[in-house]
C-alpha cells in the first residue's frame, strides 16, 4: 500500500517531523506544500529539505490546488511550473472536482504534470476520473465518518483514502480497514482543523526506533 503523508508543516517549525519522514524512506510518499502550492519563488529552506527527502529515497509530490475548477488556468499552470524548482517527482492535485463536466479540464492539467499523479476530490467522483491519475482520493475526512462509509465503487481500483482524527488505540484497526478499502492513503491521529500540520504518532514512533 502507498502511504501518503501530507507534510504541511515548515521544516523549521518541526524539523523532527521532516527527519521522521526521511527515516521512512520509500515506505511513504510525502506531499509537500510550501505556501498553498510552491509559492512564487524558491524557498531555500524547502529546497534543502526536499533534497534531503529525495536523497533518503522518499517520493515527493508537489501540492497544487485546483479549487474545484474555480482557480484560473494560469494560476494552476504557474504552480506546476514553479514546482520544477524543487525535488518533487509528481503532483498532488487537491480540491479536484468530481463531476462529469470537469473531467476534460482536469485531464488537461494532469497532462501538464510529470511523474506520479494523485487527484483529491475527497469524495466519490465520476468513474471517468479513475484513469486520469495513479491515485484518486475518494474519501477525506474524520475517522467517525470513515467507519460508516459504504464499500468503495469497483471502478476505483486506484482509490486512496485520507483518514484523520483516529484515536491512538484504534490506529491498528483503522489501518486494517483502510487496507481493505483502498490501495493507498493515510491514517493519522492528528485532528481537524489542521490534521496535516505535523505527522502521525505512529510515524514518529517508528522514526524513534529507527534512529535510536
Amino acid at each position: 500500500m502507498t502511504i501518503l503523508i501530507p507534510l504541511y508543516i515548515h521544516p523549521l517549525d518541526d524539523p523532527s517531523a521532516w527527519r521522521a519522514v526521511a527515516s521512512a524512506g520509500a515506505s511513504v510518499t510525502a506531499i509537500v506544500n510550501v505556501h498553498n502550492g510552491p509559492g512564487t519563488g524558491i524557498d531555500p529552506v524547502y529546497a534543502k529539505a526536499t533534497r534531503q527527502l529525495r536523497d533518503a529515497g522518499v517520493p515527493l509530490l508537489g501540492y497544487v490546488d485546483l479549487g474545484y475548477s474555480r482557480r484560473s488556468r494560469d494560476a494552476i499552470e504557474e504552480d506546476l511550473k514553479n514546482w520544477c524548482g524543487y525535488s518533487v517527482s509528481g503532483v498532488f492535485f487537491d480540491q479536484a472536482p468530481s463531476a462529469l463536466c470537469d473531467i476534460a479540464t482536469v485531464a488537461r492539467y494532469v497532462h501538464l504534470g510529470h511523474g506520479m499523479t494523485v487527484l483529491n476530490p475527497g469524495t466519490r467522483c465520476h468513474p471517468g476520473y479513475a484513469p486520469l491519475a495513479d491515485l484518486v482520493c475518494t474519501f477525506e475526512g474524520p475517522w467517525d465518518i470513515y467507519q460508516r462509509l459504504a464499500a468503495p465503487s469497483p471502478e476505483f481500483a486506484n482509490a486512496a483514502h485520507l483518514v484523520y482524527g483516529v484515536p491512538s488505540e484504534e490506529l491498528s484497526a483503522a489501518s486494517e480497514l483502510l487496507a481493505s478499502r483502498a490501495t493507498a492513503g493515510l491514517i493519522t491521529d492528528l485532528t481537524a482543523p489542521l490534521p496535516y500540520y505535523g505527522i502521525p504518532s505512529w510515524l514518529s514512533a517508528r522514526a524513534t526506533q529507527v534512529l535510536a
